[in-house]
């Protein structure tokens, strides 16, 4: 009768090494994964973070598709605002700024509501022009936007919705509607907004609406077949009941004139104003409301309010087709995150994964390495 032969001690001990070995192995590896996951948030909260644009709102100086690293250690860098991958909110740190944001930066920021929401309903960055800081008037004159009285700069790449004629005579409406749906000369005009695109038909014949970028309208001019391109412009009397503040009055190319409010500031509030700043206040983390034809804040009679942190205006470059400021109203500067840095990638991310060859053959290399200004 045979028996199998009993293992001896070295060969168990030598078993039980590869396998503390193999568990050691495990262990460091998920250790090394926390460590660079935890790594990448440092980065991302305190330097520099990626993001990416889901809207044209500032078309064409930032387009669909451009992916981009944002500058967080000038405005402060914080820890995560964010558990990562969800929209819940942590308490978070703030190192000291470098310098405060101001006019002309291109901001990603944590987005503060619309406009009667004392708390945004969706946790999501917005990405805007700064065109106001604390204490600016802005003010909006058929489409021209004034800042203390003085016209704002305008990026090369601004753009606006133009009414188009043309001259029939030599070229015919659909010819032109044609050339309108052609990649070509979409292309040559840089026209990426092209879903807005539509006519109006009046007494003179019809109007094409087009959105062209401020570095492309002369050479449109010159066109032969177009008789004239002049400013798609809300007329000042027709009131846009979502424009902020509510009541206003004031449509997206006829504004203001609005102060943007700064620390310390005394705001007179009355039955006129109330729905202007009903909102406002409470963000603040005050109670306001009308009792008798009263105003009470945090159940006081009282018509003062004191503005409690400095907040700022934000506008899209693709001033016709951008929910922005003008709709929600202001940015607290609590909530300003980084400025743009640079683009880094840029492709059309209209085209899905599926169609992976097109995907790569609409790289736009001519933006990659872009600044962002």
């Amino acid at each position: 009768m045979q028996t199998k032969p009993l293992e001896s001690k070295y060969s168990s001990k030598k078993r039980q090494q590869q396998q503390q070995k193999q568990e050691n192995k495990g262990w460091n590896n998920l250790k090394g994964l926390i460590g660079n996951l935890l790594l990448v948030l440092l980065i991302q909260s305190f330097f520099i973070q990626g993001y990416g644009t889901p809207t044209g709102s500032m078309e064409n100086t930032i387009l669909i598709g451009d992916r981009m690293f944002f500058n967080q250690f000038i405005y402060g860098g914080s820890t995560p605002r964010n558990i990562p991958f969800t929209e819940i909110r942590l308490p978070y740190l703030k190192l000291p700024a470098v310098r405060e944001p101001k006019r002309g930066d291109v901001v990603n920021f944590d987005f503060p509501g619309f406009r009667d929401e004392v708390v945004a309903s969706t946790k999501v960055q917005y990405l805007k022009r700064i065109v106001g800081e604390p204490g600016d008037v802005i003010e909006i004159k058929d489409k021209i936007l004034f800042v203390n009285g003085e016209r704002f700069f305008e990026p090369p790449a601004i753009q606006y919705q133009y009414n188009v004629k043309i001259d029939s005579s030599k070229i015919t409406p659909l010819k032109f509607s044609q050339e309108l749906n052609s990649p070509a000369f979409l292309d040559r005009f840089e026209i990426t907004d092209a879903n807005t695109i539509h006519t109006i038909k009046n007494n003179s014949g019809v109007l094409f609406v087009i959105p062209i970028p401020k570095n492309k309208i002369e050479e449109f001019k010159s066109l032969d077949y177009i008789k004239s391109v002049e400013f798609n412009i809300e007329n000042k009397n027709n009131v846009d009941p979502q424009i902020f503040p509510k009541g206003s009055g004031w449509n997206r190319d006829n504004y203001g004139p609005l102060k943007i409010p700064s620390k310390g500031d005394i705001i007179t509030i009355t039955k006129e104003n109330y729905f202007w700043w009903d909102t406002f206040i409470k963000r603040e983390g005050h109670k306001i409301e009308m009792k008798n034809g009263q105003v009470m804040i945090d159940g006081i009679s009282n018509s003062y309010y004191t503005v409690e942190q400095n907040y700022y205006f934000g506008m899209g470059d693709n001033r016709d087709n951008s929910l922005d400021g003008r709709f929600w109203g202001f940015i607290p500067r609590e909530n300003i995150v980084g400025k743009g840095l640079i683009i880094y990638w840029s492709w059309d991310a209209n085209i899905p994964f599926s169609r992976f060859s097109d995907l790569l053959g609409s790289i736009r290399w001519n933006r990659v390495g872009k600044l962002i200004k």
